[in-house]
């Protein structure tokens, strides 16, 4: 997240659908919604589309970045190659670090149970960064983090799925287990299938037919020691 209250305000706003994908920022009306003048939006407006969550036109102004399901393989694959690395280079956290860990599934488990979308949104993003913050590689964890925020829309139509939901909470008991018994390679096993989950059915929701050279990217630890070849 940023270190700026507004630019955090400002996504929440896209993060939670009040702004969609591909829909122009209406200025007047979001410095009204958030109660600040349009000096510091405007300084807002200008972060997120430096790290993609906005593009801009001359004529639209500033607009809701729309991602293409090859948009999405694309991020998905990123994902792939720097959380592998992130992952790789983890320093096996204390009881402390680790119940920390344990409370952020549990906020995880009531959010889906409640049928809290934004709240489970929050709480898989904590789950997830608390496990990177335990790794030296704190330039790809910032990486990790934009391409998060970029694709978030989408991700949070994957989870208004009611039965993706209530899997959410038992997938990272799993990776609890594998932190637990210091298991690097099934950690990062169980990270690729809980992504690669969200990105079948984005993808499948997108609809979209990829080239040869769009479906040979790297979507998982195994493609990335073995490349498929185009």
């Amino acid at each position: 997240m940023s270190d700026d209250p507004l630019v955090n305000a400002l996504y929440r706003l896209i993060r939670t659908g009040e702004l969609s994908p591909g829909e122009r920022v209406d200025q007047r009306l979001v410095s009204e919604r958030l109660e600040v003048s349009r000096t510091p939006l405007r300084e807002a407006l200008r972060a997120l589309h430096s790290d993609g969550i906005l593009t801009r036109t001359p004529n639209a102004g500033y607009v809701v970045a729309k991602l293409s399901a090859a948009d999405l393989l694309q991020y998905y694959s990123m994902r792939a190659f720097l959380e592998h690395q992130v992952l790789s280079a983890l320093e096996w956290p204390s009881e402390e670090a680790l119940e920390q860990l344990r409370r952020a599934n549990e906020d995880c488990r009531a959010a889906a149970a409640a049928g809290a979308l934004e709240d489970l949104m929050t709480a898989n993003m904590a789950f997830h960064f608390t496990i990177f913050s335990w790794s030296a590689l704190k330039i790809m964890v910032k990486e990790i983090e934009r391409v998060w925020r970029v694709s978030d829309p989408y991700r949070a139509l994957h989870l208004s799925n009611p039965e993706r939901r209530s899997h959410v909470a038992v997938d990272h008991d799993r990776m609890i287990e594998a932190i637990e018994a210091r298991d690097t390679a099934r950690l990062i096993e169980l990270q690729d299938a809980h992504r690669a989950t969200s990105r079948t059915l984005l993808q499948d929701m997108l609809g979209a037919n990829m080239p040869p050279s769009m479906m040979a990217l790297p979507q998982s630890a195994a493609d990335l020691v073995a490349p498929a070849s185009v």
